[in-house]
């Protein structure tokens, strides 16, 4: 009994020792892993790209950065860690050298969840089908062949996704956003000072930004909501019957082109001064006799959806192809 409890216990020194390597150093490690699992990476600085692929296994290739202090690699029951530890004194750094990053390739089971989180990295996803949530403060997201429960983020890094399918949320602060080929129940895109351009196929959209320009190409939509400060919108869409579309801004102007055959009631009001544009239906633009206000009230086809628009003192314009 005394033999087989020290032998377990050398074998767990064993497997701790394997996983702790040193700065700079080459790495190859693979671990088994739950083929649904999660797999959760914490980085700091560098390249990381992260592939699916067939295999129960996460195998760790590429270079550890100069300042790494210790490298974990470990499964934990269904999950499977990987996790970079740098020197304290330069973990929330901004000043990076080339010897300072990392530079790895990483390959999870396809019907993986995946969870990565980073500080001064860039990242590229693809092929993984089971949810993935990316975060990063300094770095760009590249993402493609993703599926699942999809969250992108970014405060400074811009992010570029295609092929997505899902439940889709990207945001960024300072980044700009490009979308293309997503098809999902939902895609929501939240920027700050960013552009957002997409082209989505899902239900729902939901798109919001203060300073930055959002254009979406949209195919058939039940619901959209729109929200700008001072950006421009500019969204082309096929309203689905009985679908719903609200939009408003401050001082940002929008813009909506709805696609041959859109049955749909209209309501656009602006309030301080805004300009409304109607290339859609023969009504005019109604004004207040005292005062700045504007208002449109049409409708088109059987007037199946609603379309709910108001501005500040932005500009409106409603067109169709």
């Amino acid at each position: 009994m005394k033999l087989m409890m020290l032998k377990g216990a050398f074998t767990v020194i064993g497997i701790m020792t394997v996983l702790s390597v040193s700065a700079g150093e080459q790495i190859d490690r693979t671990v088994e892993a739950n083929p649904k699992g999660y797999v959760e990476i914490e980085h700091v600085n560098g390249q990381a790209e992260i592939q699916g692929w067939d295999k129960p296994q996460v195998q760790v290739k590429g270079t550890l950065g100069e300042q790494t202090e210790r490298f974990v690699f470990e499964r934990r029951g269904n999950e499977v860690l990987i996790k970079v530890k740098v020197k304290n004194s330069r973990k929330h750094s901004s000043r990076w050298n080339q010897d300072d990053e990392d530079q790895l390739v990483i390959f999870v089971p396809r019907q993986s969840r995946l969870n990565y989180t980073a500080v001064n990295a860039d990242v590229l996803l693809s092929d993984v089908k089971g949810g993935v949530s990316a975060e990063t403060v300094n770095g760009d997201i590249k993402a493609k062949q993703l599926a699942g429960r999809l969250r992108l983020e970014s405060v400074n890094g811009d992010i570029n996704a295609s092929e997505l399918q899902g439940d889709v949320a990207i945001q960024t602060v300072n980044g700009d956003i490009r979308s293309s080929s997503t098809q999902g129940s939902e895609d929501r895109y939240e920027t700050v000072n960013g552009d957002v351009n997409a082209e989505s196929s899902s239900e729902e959209v939901r798109a919001t930004t203060v300073n930055g320009d959002v254009k979406l190409m949209m195919q058939t939509v039940k619901y959209a909501k729109l929200e700008t400060v001072n950006g421009e919108l500019k969204i082309a869409l096929a309203l689905a019957e009985g679908g719903e579309l609200n939009a408003t801004s401050v001082g940002g102007e929008i813009d909506l082109n709805f696609r041959e055959g859109v049955s749909a009631l209209f309501d656009i009001r602006a309030h301080a001064g805004g300009k409304i544009t109607n290339r859609l239906t023969p009504d005019t633009v109604q004004k207040e006799k005292y005062g700045p206000s504007s208002w449109l009230a049409t409708s088109t086809g059987q007037g199946q959806g609603k379309v709910s628009v108001s501005t500040v003192n932005g500009r409106v314009s409603i067109s169709k192809d």
